[in-house]
């Protein structure tokens, strides 16, 4: 392994001479802002659930039995972290949410914070005591899948329930995942709504009892940046009990969350016994999506430009800085062990790139290596090394060989 590492300028040097501001920085010293950072960290992360998605799919061709797996097993486990008693008070305290208060106020809280930190902007139209709706004008995972944004739906569902409201039901009867202008998301009480039971858990579209209730946001007065990015809202996150979190607290929330990717992958384990052919499926279907992502000549330009790659490099170095980008905005930590022109090796917390999914760490370094060919050429490859590397560390080396097997 190369001992040699680029010269770069380290962050200390020059600091005090100008105002100091949160940004990524690349290894050619090009900045990118906190704002677009944060962007960047929850659309890569919903990018790589809509790629899982697509091994679910093949895992599961069936689009009944998909998404009542997605569903149920996801409702299970969500149900089972927040009846822990230690963690739902936690997140009520954190919520400023008053010991009288249960049910759907808890849950629909508890949501809606979420929401607002994972850059899904928009507004609580409904607040009352058996009705709930939230209107939302982004969602960087609108990319997922229809079963996705019936699966969301859950999550409020189950947090209600936790928080002892059985009989509330919630639906989302707009999906941006599906087309729609708008996520729009409408809990009712069935005791004061009453409708007919849904026949499947995934019926999570509709129909509802207070349609006509529904308030509309014309696109004109729609948010593109969530409270905690916009100077109305002081650029804090505020829910109606005046809890408060900052800009950088939600970025510190949302940006390591594998949202999506931690919904899907328990599905795999659950629903597919024979793993080798999960592993297989999910190695087949990220090296394709790394290939396809740079197989556009225009997009090879547009992220050298946005990395600051200067024009004479074009080797190992391009892909070490675009995976470099990705560890910085998901606030996983990594360590450069050689950047030159013959290899790049990076040692990176296990931990902060599987985040509890050994299964993720699989579908990057598929997904890097397909990038390698089309962003760089066919001779790079990007591979794991295991000898004498610490257990909580990943290796990852990019360097020519040749594999005829490839």
């Amino acid at each position: 392994m190369s001992e040699y590492v680029d010269s770069r300028i380290p962050r200390e040097v020059g600091s005090g001479a100008l105002p100091d501001h949160p940004a990524i920085k690349t290894p050619w010293e090009k900045l990118i802002s906190f704002h677009d950072a944060y962007q960047y960290a929850l659309r890569h992360n919903a990018s790589v659930a809509a790629t899982f998605m697509q091994v679910l799919r093949i895992i599961i061709p069936d689009y009944a039995t998909r998404t009542k797996a997605l569903n149920d097993i996801n409702h299970e486990i969500l149900l089972s972290l927040f009846s822990i008693d230690e963690y739902r008070n936690m997140v009520k305290e954190r919520l400023d949410i008053h010991p009288f208060m249960k049910g759907s106020m808890c849950g629909v809280l508890s949501g809606d914070q979420g929401d607002e930190l994972l850059w899904m902007a928009g507004r609580v139209n409904d607040y009352g005591t058996y009705r709930f709706e939230k209107e939302l004008d982004s969602c960087p995972w609108d990319i997922v899948g229809s079963e996705y944004c019936r699966c969301t739906t859950y999550f409020f569902q189950a947090c209600s329930e936790a928080y002892g409201e059985p009989t509330m039901e919630f639906n989302m009867v707009e999906a941006k995942g599906c087309g729609d202008l708008h996520c729009r998301v409408i809990g009712e009480n069935r005791e004061k709504y009453p409708m007919p039971k849904k026949e499947e858990n995934f019926e999570t579209f509709g129909p509802i009892a207070t349609v006509d209730q529904i308030k509309f946001t014309p696109e004109e007065k729609m948010f593109k940046r969530p409270q905690q990015l916009r100077p109305e809202c002081d650029f804090k996150y505020r829910n109606g009990l005046c809890a408060e979190y900052t800009a950088a607290e939600g970025y510190e929330f949302a940006a390591p969350m594998p949202l999506g990717s931690d919904n899907i992958i328990p599905v795999l384990e659950a629903m597919e016994p024979d793993k080798v052919k999960t592993e297989n499926v999910t190695n087949c279907v990220f090296e394709a999506a790394g290939k396809m992502a740079f197989s556009e000549f225009a997009a090879i330009k547009g992220i050298r430009d946005w990395l600051g790659v200067p024009g004479e490099v074009n080797d190992c170095r391009v892909m070490g800085g675009l995976i470099e980008v990705v560890l910085q905005a998901i606030l996983c930590e990594y360590t450069v062990k050689a950047f030159d022109d013959k290899e790049v090796v990076l040692d990176v917390d296990l931990q902060g790139l599987e985040r509890n999914f050994p299964l993720l760490t699989t579908a990057y370094i598929s997904m890097w290596n397909g990038m390698c060919k089309t962003l760089i050429s066919s001779r790079w490859f990007l591979w794991r090394e295991t000898d004498e590397v610490p257990e909580n560390i990943i290796r990852l080396k990019i360097g020519n060989k040749i594999d005829k097997y490839c």
